[in-house]
């Protein structure tokens, strides 16, 4: 029983210095992998870290990044360059939309100043054949003796032309005015000693205009006085 103890005690005591003497190994061998790994890495660090910057000192080489942001003046000038080409295109860009805006702003100005010229054209154009019913109302006053029959008349001849004066139609004036070739067309010349050279002595047919445009001249016979 003693020597098998005794050999027991010597195995254990050979174990414990192999197990030892292989963690020794182990600990030796993953100090060196670490090394050559470490190595390795900052070779790697050094081929990436190129600096080629005229200050010579880049972050790369002071910080723990693996690449270079220092900038040359060239590669600054580069990309200052490609900045102002930018730049201009913006410029050149928001021009264009401007012009747009305004060519479109042109374009609706002037078709909204059509459509109302048109639809003045079209006013007149039929009011114009709606004055010829007015004329025939004086025409008839005159023949007309019955004055219930005239009153009838002149009720009808008021609502007609209460109607063009809601579609802003007015009467030109004409008697006792001045002559305007704008407004008057005149058929006749007399000589009246009453009356001031150039002015209206009689109507013979009225004439309208709608807001500031002529539908019928005003015919009519101009005093003028003879020149002495």
């Amino acid at each position: 029983m003693g020597g098998t103890n005794s050999e027991k005690n010597q195995f254990s005591n050979e174990s414990d210095t192999v197990s030892k003497k292989s963690q020794r190994q182990n600990y030796n061998a993953e100090k060196s992998e670490d090394e050559v790994n470490g190595k390795q890495n900052n070779n790697i660090k050094e081929q990436r870290c190129q600096c080629e910057c005229e200050e010579g000192v880049c972050d790369c080489e002071t910080n723990e990044q693996d690449f270079c942001e220092c900038n040359s003046s060239e590669e600054i000038e580069k990309k200052q360059s490609q900045i102002t080409q930018l730049e201009n295109k913006v410029k050149e860009y928001l021009f264009s939309a401007q012009c747009l805006q305004a060519d479109f702003d042109n374009f609706r100005k002037k078709a909204e100043i059509k459509i109302e010229q048109a639809k003045t054209e079209g006013q007149i154009e039929a009011i114009a054949k709606i004055l010829p019913a007015l004329d025939s109302f004086s025409g008839a006053r005159k023949m007309i003796q019955d004055k219930t029959v005239l009153e009838g008349l002149s009720m009808v001849e008021n609502q007609l032309f209460s109607a063009l004066q809601s579609l802003r139609v007015e009467k030109i004036e004409a008697v006792g005015k001045s002559f305007d070739p704008n407004l008057h067309n005149a058929l006749a010349v007399v000589e009246d000693s009453s009356l001031e050279d150039n002015i209206i002595k009689e109507e013979y047919q009225s004439g309208y205009k709608l807001s500031d445009k002529v539908i019928r001249h005003s015919q009519v016979i101009v005093n003028k006085k003879e020149e002495k």
